[in-house]
Formats: structure tokens, sequence, C-alpha cells
């Protein structure tokens, strides 16, 4: 169309009626932008009540869990003459096909005087460096000691270093590891609950127990 050959007044009207289109279709963005939203908070609400009960029942569930296992924990103890005082138990069935693990788990810490032990221990790993043998044992040792990603000496390690420490029988390498494993404060984190089982071909899985362990 050739604009410049329409009269004034077919020029007006072709005007009007692009104004018009223009602000209809404005219009309708909003209207839909609008019903998107309403949809979004309508879904999340309804999604959250679901979420919600889900959560009550894990939550009453692993009150039961832990209940019956304190129950059979108690039992054991008390016909084997026993006291258990592991943070964490595995139980499994006869045939061994399902177990059940329930315990807390453990942040390491450690007071600031592990920093004094660790210095210790630096230094006797400063005299050992001659040769390729004693080479590999300092490497060995600054490993156990080396902290993770998150800046945290990991207890495990510790208790594999004092056993190197009393077959290199030194007075300060010994006192470094006695001031580390003194310095050791763990603090119980959550309880927790794992149950494993067999399927008909003897292959072991876990038994999802969160939203997240699903895959969909």
């Amino acid at each position: 169309m050739d604009i410049s050959k329409l009269t004034p007044e077919e020029k007006t009207a072709l005007f009007a009626q692009l104004e018009s289109e223009q602000k209809s279709e404005k219009e309708r963005i909003v209207q839909e932008r609008e019903t998107f939203k309403t949809l979004k908070d309508e879904t999340i609400r309804e999604m959250f009540e679901e979420l919600k009960k889900i959560s009550k029942q894990l939550y009453f569930v692993k009150g039961v869990v832990f209940s019956r296992f304190d129950t059979i924990r108690e039992m054991k103890n008390d016909l084997f003459k026993t006291k258990s005082d592991r943070k964490t138990d595995t139980y499994t069935t006869g045939d061994g096909r399902i177990s059940i693990t329930v315990g807390n788990r453990v942040n390491e810490g450690w007071d600031d005087t592990v920093e004094v032990g660790i210095e210790k221990v630096r230094n006797f790993i400063k005299t050992l460096a001659k040769d390729e043998n004693s080479a590999n044992l300092v490497e060995t040792i600054m490993s156990l000691i080396a902290k993770d990603r998150k800046g945290n000496l990991k207890a495990s390690k510790v208790l594999e270093l004092e056993k190197l420490a009393k077959k290199c029988n030194d007075a300060g390498f010994n006192d470094g590891i006695a001031i580390i494993k003194d310095a050791y404060r763990p603090a119980p984190s959550r309880q927790f609950i794992e149950a494993k089982f067999r399927d008909d071909n003897d292959r072991e899985h876990n038994l999802p127990l969160s939203i997240s362990a699903f895959d969909l």
C-alpha cells in the first residue's frame, strides 16, 4: 500500500486502525502475563501443600524408626550383656537381603590447640627429608595432617598418624599427636536413616528416602 496516495480521511482511518490494533495487542500481552502469574501462584500453593503432607509423614516415620530401633538396641545390649556407645548402628535381616542404618552424623571439630599439635608434627617432618624413603614418609605424614576443602582435619587420619608415630618413636612427634587428639571436639549434626536391599538378581540398591534421590 502506497500511503502517499491515500486521502487525508483514509490516512486518519488507517492510523486509527493501527493504534487500535497496537492497543489490543498490549492488552492481550498484559492479560496473558496476569494469567501466567495466577497459574504460577496456584501451582506453587498446591504443590507446597502436597510437599507439606510428605514432610509430615517423613517426620512421623523417622520418629517411629528411631523409637523401634532404640528398643532393638536395648534388647541387644541386655541379651548379649553389651553396651553400645556407637553413634551409628546397622541392622540386617537374617537372610542378608535388607539392612537399615540409623544414627547421628557427626561434625568433626577441633579447638584452637590443634594448630599447636600440627606445628609439632611439622617440626618433626622437617627432620626427615634425607633420602627417597624418608621423602615418601614425609609425603604420607603431610597427607594425614592436610585439611579438606572446608578447612577441617579428619579424625580418622589422625588415628592413622598415631599408629605411624608409635613406629617412629619420637617424643615431639608423639606429643604433637597427643595435642591434636586432645583438641578433638566432635559435635552431633543430624539424625539419619539409610536402607539397602537386594533385588531378585542379588544386586544391592539404596532405598531412596529423599525426594532429591529420585531420578524422573
